[in-house]
């Protein structure tokens, strides 16, 4: 018990890593324009109401926009006469994830970012994309904060994004669904490993190209996104977090072990100490009202020593929202993902194999070069996806079969020449020459 106690403090202190800056990328001094920045939107216009704040990188902006709903599709033609670049796509199950993955087909840029529509990208991009291409890095994650944080609920918000973004300068493969950057050519790899399943989609980004042993850094570079301002829609969005958070450890606990085995060890380990000593057995609940404060106050001094990098008062009572989520939320976040899983009809396991490398990549290039392609007409079938060519000679990519987080994909409003498609399939990268 003493060893797993002191296992278990040891990790509260984590956070002291944060002081190395090995993987941590700065602003460049020059910049670059050749990065493309995708919008994943579906399901309403008003989760894009905020696009003013990135109006000065319009150009640069590709709305990813689920448009089966027909004011979806209203919205698709509001953006354009606005002067934003939409790619059409139809998803019986949209979400993030799905979205990016089939608006990379249209990204003729060399760097590409994920941008979720509810957050604000500050000033100085092109310097820091122009430092990510001259690190090499194939994919990083950035630094994520709340959103002008007005109630207690928000500004306990911001301080946890704040401790959390300093555990990037450490682990920079935990991307975040609010933004990341990378090379256009590494996502698309990446999301062809990736299982598109939701929650904890974000995460798994960062965790299929960790699982492929690419270049991987952290980008000092601030994005601001919105948050839940009340505990009911806090509670709502962590029940989906630990939903993910159960998906990751429990469901795909095997790879994570071969993988991450301290990481994964740890929170395992969590569970056992929760299970084994049965904690709540050996509380005094009659002398706990005069240690508990001493307990909070402990961890009070745990936390600021930690995180001395972004202190805050608000770190008084962190200790005790922080117990309050790990005692309540496991639980309903694992019930939450049994919910989910039936309703996807997946359980969400990760797509990329227990082997880390690339090596996986080549296999499936291979089996692309083997792979059987019929031309009939005006269609292309390549393993189960069929590229049709309408009567104004425009290329769209339809799936046969349309499993959960794929779909369809109007290549002509992507921008790509009707001739050619590069095309990411269920199990591997196909690119082949269209019917003359």
């Amino acid at each position: 018990m003493l060893v797993v106690s002191a296992v278990l403090v040891a990790f509260d202190f984590q956070n002291l890593l944060s002081w190395w800056h090995g993987r941590l990328l700065e602003r460049a001094d020059h910049g670059t324009s050749d990065y493309t920045i995708v919008v994943p939107l579906f399901g309403h216009p008003r989760y894009f109401d905020g696009r003013s704040q990135i109006e000065c990188y319009r150009d640069n902006v590709l709305v990813a926009l689920e448009v089966t709903p027909p004011h979806m599709a209203v919205f698709a033609d509001e953006l354009e006469a606005e002067g934003w670049r939409v790619c059409r796509i139809h998803l019986e199950q949209p979400n993030p994830a799905s979205l990016m993955h089939l608006a990379l087909a249209a990204v003729t840029t060399t760097y590409a970012l994920r941008l979720d529509a509810d957050t604000h990208l500050d000033t100085g991009l092109d310097r820091i994309v122009a430092a990510v291409a001259a690190s090499g890095a194939d994919i990083c994650s950035v630094k994520v904060e709340a959103d002008r944080p007005q109630t207690a609920a928000a500004k306990l918000q911001a301080l946890e994004y704040r401790m959390a973004m300093l555990a990037r300068h450490y682990r920079p493969w935990m991307t975040s669904g609010a933004c990341f950057i990378g090379k256009t050519e590494s996502l698309r790899i990446i999301f062809a490993h990736h299982s598109l399943w939701t929650p904890g989609e974000d995460i798994e980004t960062g965790r299929a190209a960790h699982a492929l042993k690419m270049k991987i850094r952290h980008a000092d570079f601030v994005v601001t996104t919105e948050v839940p301002a009340t505990w009911r829609g806090l509670f709502n969005q962590r029940r989906l977090w630990w939903a993910g958070t159960f998906r990751h450890t429990i469901v795909n606990v095997d790879r994570n072990l071969l993988h991450l085995p301290i990481l994964t060890g740890y929170m395992l380990l969590v569970v056992y100490a929760t299970i084994e000593f049965r904690w709540w057995s050996m509380i005094d609940w009659r002398n706990l009202p005069k240690e508990l404060p001493l307990v909070l106050a402990v961890y009070v001094f745990v936390t600021f020593i930690s995180n001395l990098q972004v202190r805050s008062r608000w770190m008084i009572v962190f200790p005790l929202y922080s117990l309050t989520q790990s005692l309540v939320m496991p639980l309903l976040g694992a019930i939450h993902y049994v919910v989910l899983a039936r309703r996807f009809g997946s359980v969400g396991r990760y797509r990329f194999g227990y082997r880390r490398g690339l090596h996986q990549v080549v296999s499936r290039a291979n089996e692309a070069k083997r792979a059987r392609r019929t031309v009939v007409g005006n269609v292309v079938v390549v393993e189960g996806w069929e590229i049709r060519r309408d009567t104004l000679g425009a290329w769209a990519a339809v799936p046969k079969e349309r499993p959960v987080g794929y779909g369809e994909i109007d290549v002509d409003v992507a921008g790509d020449r009707p001739d050619r498609q590069a095309l990411v399939d269920l199990r591997l990268e196909v690119a082949f020459e269209g019917a003359a």
